[in-house]
């Protein structure tokens, strides 16, 4: 039973980490290079869509590492799941909000880069932590 949580936990975060390092390293910084109205609607777009698909991915690795926790006890396995909610709670606080605002730009002139770098440093301190947590997970399970 400890070894199929495990399993579910890796393959639930795995996949999550894996997405907003992509995000971080190649996605955004791609979009930030595009002209004004580009830039708007890409971003604005991606706000909205990822917006809500990734509650569910975080509360399902939430669930998932808490699940492990419980089952094996292992430490390095607690430490993650706190990590998660830390992850949580600071994205629920500080970039929902500035990601809701880069959502409703509806045209260039209200897009503000200086705050989608905002969102992006957050990100940047965001994808540290999951990078982090999938390691002690991956170091607890082998």
């Amino acid at each position: 039973m400890e070894h199929f949580v495990a399993l579910i936990a890796l393959v639930i975060t795995g996949p999550l980490v894996g997405v907003e390092i992509g995000v971080a390293v190649f996605t955004h910084p791609v979009i930030g290079r595009l002209p004004d109205q580009a830039f708007r609607q890409a971003r604005g777009d991606a706000a909205r869509v990822l917006g809500k698909v990734m509650p569910f991915w975080y509360v399902a690795s939430l669930a998932a590492l808490i699940a492990t926790a419980v089952v094996t006890g292992n430490w390095l396995v607690i430490t993650a799941a706190v990590l998660m909610a830390l992850v949580l709670l600071t994205t629920v606080t500080l970039m929902v909000p500035i990601n809701n605002r880069i959502g409703r730009w509806s045209d260039a002139a209200e897009a503000d880069r200086d705050l989608a770098r905002r969102w992006d440093r957050l990100h940047w301190l965001r994808v540290g932590l999951l990078i982090v947590l999938y390691g002690l997970l991956v170091i607890s399970v082998s």
